[in-house]
């Protein structure tokens, strides 16, 4: 066997056992996010941005702790706006969350990346979900 044969098949093994590794991750969502990731998130920071979001999101958060109890959640309520990009972005550096959950509104367009959910989700160094909540009757 020539030595330009052996080095061939090693380096051909070497891409074939990367490629698995890669398929692996991407099927995990490992890589580029993935519907996985707020499944493996540990810590959640939820930013709500009214009285009607911030009721949805102490409900989702109620829901999730049932059914993962080893979560942390940080909720952040503040009004729309500037300030509240630099107060999540604030709360990202302070409390190292794996991830971000907006509450928005259920009426709101869900396809669409718009006001505080857009902008984290270009800008923010985690990744960043989003919740609905539609009109509760009052309690």
């Amino acid at each position: 066997m020539s030595v330009w044969l052996a080095f061939g098949l090693i380096v051909g093994g070497l891409v074939v056992v990367a490629v698995a590794i890669l398929i692996t991750d991407i099927a995990r969502g490992d890589v580029g996010g993935g519907r996985h990731t707020m499944e493996r998130a540990r810590r959640l920071l939820v930013v709500a941005t009214d009285a009607e979001t911030s009721r949805g999101a102490e409900r989702w958060i109620a829901e999730q702790r049932a059914e993962h109890p080893d979560r942390q959640f940080f909720l952040l309520d503040d009004s729309q706006g500037e300030e509240l990009f630099l107060a999540v972005s604030d709360a990202i550096e302070r409390e190292k969350p794996d991830a971000v959950v907006v509450a928005r509104h259920d009426d709101e367009n869900h396809a669409m990346l718009s006001g505080l959910y857009g902008a984290l989700k270009e800008d923010a160094t985690v990744p960043v979900d989003a919740i609905y909540v539609g009109a509760e009757a009052p309690a």
